[in-house]
């Protein structure tokens, strides 16, 4: 049925077809860069050809930066940085915050309860968690998501998980603590959701970034944590408004469980803005992580991106290439992401 209103929607939408076309142009490109490349890395230097212009009967046929490094080959790898970025992190915040703003809306304030023992326990073991996993195990940008580095989180993840669990058996012994009382999870995430969406974006990110140390798996991390509050709303949303619905009430009515109401009536009615909050949340991430880049801030510096790209262009302002094609290229990305996710929408909407 959807791959149906999909084929509908190519055959009759001429910009479903070019961004389509597009991406799997770019995505080619991206897997086969090594090849593409003209036998050149993104970050090799070619001193004695620094600012060479394009199409100027050179190796470098889209012209140099100002360390000889070709353009063309940074397109392509910068193009993949950027998508290695976005797509996890757009991926991981969407099923974060899903589950948040389905269960805040299924649940309320009063149906979920738990105990002070575990909330105290949870505090605690978020904060060990900041502080030795992503803060003082940190990669280093020396040996950036090396074996050791990954191995060191685990253990401090195994080992402080495991002190929790012990801590919040040894509170349970205390009967005040034990008492179970109702969570206001409906409540917190609003709140919570009202103070992230009061701060500027990009502001939040740089505040967050001060909290972690420096390697691309904590940009991911915080990007994760900043970009879950559109898919939490609009499951929040669409959640209240299935869950009254008389299908879902006889649903209840024969015995099914919470997870199987939700996972496979409730989220499926709701995908259609889930997939457009997606697309467009892919769209500012690569947005986003060129920003980063350009600002020199949570990648490695020796990391290809379209943002080191445009940051080079500021040593000298006759170099227009070093804005026009990367800057074209993030542009036309960007659309294409978009364009498709407003098609996936339009397909899986459910015709009244």
């Amino acid at each position: 049925m959807i791959w149906q209103r999909l084929k509908n929607e190519w055959k009759r939408t001429w910009a479903f077809k070019l961004a389509t076309v597009f991406l799997l142009l770019l995505l080619v490109c991206m897997l086969f860069a090594p090849l593409l490349s003209a036998g050149f890395h993104p970050n090799f230097l070619d001193l004695s050809q620094t600012y060479q212009a394009p199409f100027s009967f050179s190796s470098h046929w889209l012209g140099t930066d100002q360390l000889g490094r070709d353009v063309w080959a940074n397109l392509l790898y910068g193009s993949r940085t950027a998508f290695l970025v976005a797509l996890p992190v757009m991926s991981l915040a969407l099923v974060l915050g899903t589950g948040l703003g389905m269960a805040a809306a299924w649940f309320g304030n009063k149906r979920l309860h738990f105990s002070l023992a575990s909330g105290i326990s949870f505090v605690l073991w978020l904060f060990a968690i900041w502080f030795y996993v992503f803060y003082r195990s940190g990669f280093s940008s020396e040996a950036n998501e090396n074996a050791t580095g990954l191995f060191s989180r685990l253990v401090w993840l195994v080992v402080i998980s495991t002190l929790a669990i012990v801590l919040k058996r040894l509170l349970k012994t205390v009967s005040f603590l034990a008492k179970k009382v109702p969570l206001p999870l409906d409540e917190l995430l609003l709140k919570l959701i009202e103070v992230l969406a009061s701060v500027p974006r990009l502001i939040l990110v740089l505040s967050f970034a001060a909290l972690l140390s420096p390697g691309i798996a904590n940009v991911l991390l915080l990007l994760s944590l900043t970009y879950w509050i559109g898919p939490a709303r609009l499951a929040r949303a669409e959640t209240l408004k299935i869950k009254h619905l008389p299908f879902i009430e006889a649903a209840q009515a024969s015995g099914l469980t919470v997870w199987r109401i939700l996972s496979r009536h409730v989220l499926p009615n709701a995908a259609a803005p889930l997939v457009t909050a997606f697309c467009f949340g892919l769209s500012g991430l690569l947005g986003l992580e060129a920003t980063l880049s350009f600002l020199g801030i949570g990648l490695p510096p020796e990391t290809p991106s379209l943002g080191r790209m445009l940051a080079g262009a500021r040593l000298n302002t006759e170099a227009w290439w070093l804005v026009l094609f990367p800057a074209v290229l993030l542009c036309l990305t960007i659309l294409a992401v978009q364009t498709i996710g407003q098609a996936f929408r339009r397909a899986l909407e459910v015709k009244k």
